[in-house]
């Protein structure tokens, strides 16, 4: 007789009926043209997997990667349970920075009945599992569409490691499971079937090696989807630096334990906390931190959650516990858990949220990450200046085009330059620069870069994209 499937095995392949196909036509985000010009978008079509969540009494909902439907003008889905019939589905929301790399799509109110109708079965919803994080060789199992196949693949492996979050950056489960392009997006399965993470990416030029957004930072991502708010995670509000004994005798410890705090953002989790630079951080919610930062004696040895993992799965608006040491006295505090303030230098992946104003032969933008990694491509000489404004409370503005025989050519303006007053005044924003231009029509407007480079133009062109 044949031996029985195992349990793992029997789970994925009862789950393997819940995973979908996306395909998607939309606009290749990578390309340079279109960061520093975005009136260029260069087309591409590209294909990913999702699956359908269990969560609450929702129908037709399904999760994948926001790098699958980022810059998507149109998804369409298929599944193993209606042949190769096609599905249109709209985007609910995505992380659009991809940490983590979450989006949530469902299938249009019409196209579900029509899913329904034509599926060989219900649709198998997967459940995300919750509580603990699982362990190192526990065996799960990977599922998608890699590399465009038409149905789904499985592939099996053990969870190998883990990668702790930072500042800008969420916790992700290491594997060895084959997670090829195409596969992202797709669950990662244990013998319980449940979801244990989404399929997030591979490393490139490295063997058996992928990783796994967890389940739990997925659930967050989706309940702030749903009340159709930006993703965002609670952050500390400020800058924290490893502790060691040589501090011992300046903060007025026996022994080199907790983080140190190097700043606070105004505005932020800690300061409305009332702790203050210097202050050592011993504990959030009950979780303590050794000298680096990482929680004592939780999840067994060897596993590296940090203190930003742990603020990043309190709930925005929960009321959080933090002990500090102060002068050698410890404190004890709440404040209620927040996303950091929001500073001038943002990033903005979403082609369509590109703001951008062509004028004087130039293109100029609000100044962000993807644009310093775009004239880095460039010129990388330009972005030395551009890393300096990434703290600044405020906006910049960036030259980043310029059109042949114009005004600006004729002054030889180069890419990146930052524009910081016009007619003598502070500007910012678009905004701010489109009314000095308009109260200048007839006339001419100076324009002055922090590398003191000057500009002085002619307002005489059509004033019909200031609008």
């Amino acid at each position: 007789m044949p031996k029985s499937k195992n349990k793992l095995t029997s789970s994925a392949s009862r789950m393997m009926s819940g995973v979908v196909q996306i395909l998607v036509e939309g606009y290749i985000e990578e390309d340079i043209q279109s960061v520093l010009n975005p009136s260029i978008k260069v087309p591409g079509v590209w294909s990913g997997s999702g699956f359908f969540v269990k969560y609450k009494d929702l129908e037709g909902y399904i999760v994948t990667n926001a790098h699958v439907v980022r810059n998507a003008v149109k998804v369409k889905i298929s599944s193993m349970l209606t042949s190769e019939e096609r599905f249109d589905a709209e985007v609910v929301g995505l992380v659009k920075q991809l940490e983590p790399d979450v989006a949530l799509i469902r299938l249009t109110e019409k196209e579900l009945i029509r899913f329904k109708k034509l599926a060989i079965q219900e649709i198998e919803y997967l459940e995300l599992k919750e509580g603990k994080s699982p362990t190192r060789g526990e065996a799960i199992k990977a599922i998608g569409y890699p590399m465009g196949m038409i149905e789904p693949n499985i592939t099996g492996g053990e969870i190998t490691n883990f990668i702790s979050g930072s500042e800008y950056t969420t916790e992700r489960f290491v594997t060895n499971a084959a997670i090829n392009p195409g596969n992202s997006g797709g669950p990662s399965v244990n013998e319980d079937g449940k979801v244990v993470g989404l399929n997030t990416a591979v490393m490139i030029d490295a063997e058996n090696i992928g990783f796994i957004t967890p389940a739990s930072f997925v659930k967050i991502i989706i309940e702030n989807l749903l009340l159709l708010n930006e993703p965002h995670f609670a952050d500390i509000g400020g800058k924290l630096q490893k502790n060691a004994e040589n501090f011992n005798p300046l903060l007025k410890q026996s022994e080199a334990k907790g983080v140190i705090v190097s700043q606070v953002l105004p505005n932020g989790f800690l300061d409305s906390a009332k702790i203050k630079p210097r202050d050592v951080i011993l504990s959030i919610n009950k979780m303590e931190f050794d000298r680096h930062g990482i929680v004592i004696g939780k999840d067994g040895l060897y596993r590296h959650k940090n203190i930003y993992d742990v603020m990043k799965l309190v709930p925005i608006g929960e009321a959080t516990e933090i002990v500090f040491q102060r002068d050698g006295v410890i404190h004890k505090t709440k404040a209620i858990a927040m996303r950091n303030p929001e500073k001038g230098i943002t990033s903005i992946p979403i082609l369509n949220d590109r703001k951008y104003l062509e004028i004087f032969g130039m293109i100029i933008q609000p100044l962000s990450f993807e644009i310093i990694r775009a004239i880095q491509e460039v010129d990388p000489a330009a972005q030395l200046e551009m890393l300096q404004t990434i703290d600044q409370e405020k906006p910049t503005l960036v030259v980043t085009h310029i059109y042949q025989g114009t005004q600006a050519d004729e002054m030889e303006w180069p890419l990146g330059e930052l524009i910081v007053k016009a007619n003598k005044l502070r500007i910012h924003t678009l905004e701010d620069l489109k009314k000095i231009v308009k109260k200048s029509q007839g006339g001419a407007v100076l324009l002055e870069c922090r590398s003191g480079r000057l500009g002085y133009f002619q307002v005489n062109e059509s004033l019909e994209n200031l609008e």
